[in-house]
């Protein structure tokens, strides 16, 4: 850790993977850590780890939007299947970037009776273009609910290449932001 100026985290999933691999907060040394958002601000927090850049929108574009000029490294430990929008950003405003494999997501096994109960919800929320994914591949299309609601625009536009209609999408992109976003909908 003590060769890069920066660790970039897109995910509370990839922080706490990550730091559970640390002896403690020290390890960061004097590098500076990103964070997309307040969810993975907050899980930077409980590892004593406080975020010296959080964007205002929470996307990996506005991660790079507000990140200074390289030149210098930058760490970005992620999931597995993740898009390239942060690492190739960085890249283009002079930083040498290492992309490590955090976690990765795998498909769930639903049993019959579970996928029945599924289909009985009066909505679904996507909070990661690997859920639409995973989700249409374990259940397929016919098994998502009438309301499809997305925690930011970069999940919307994965289920709306993927066939599905959405109807909510939250303007603050964490997982209280969705609920609220849900919540509201739901109730107009």
């Amino acid at each position: 850790m003590g060769d890069y100026d920066w660790v970039a985290f897109t995910s509370a999933n990839a922080v706490e993977r990550f730091c559970a691999a640390l002896r403690d907060a020290r390890a960061f040394g004097s590098a500076r850590v990103a964070a997309i958002g307040p969810g993975t601000a907050s899980a930077l927090r409980r590892a004593g780890v406080i975020a010296d850049l959080v964007p205002e929108q929470f996307v990996a574009e506005a991660v790079v939007d507000a990140f200074p000029a390289g030149p210098g490294r930058v760490l970005v430990p992620r999931a597995a299947v993740a898009r390239d929008a942060l690492p190739e950003g960085l890249r283009a405003k002079g930083w040498q970037v290492e992309v490590v494999e955090a976690y990765r997501t795998e498909l769930a096994e639903l049993s019959p009776a579970a996928l029945a109960e599924a289909v009985k919800a009066d909505a679904i929320t996507f909070t990661s273009s690997s859920t639409v994914a995973n989700w249409l591949s374990v259940a397929g299309p016919d098994a998502v609910p009438p309301v499809v609601a997305c925690i930011g625009p970069v999940t919307a536009e994965t289920a709306r290449q993927a066939g599905l209609t959405v109807d909510v999408v939250a303007g603050e992109h964490t997982i209280d932001g969705l609920v609220s976003a849900l919540v509201d909908a739901l109730a107009s």
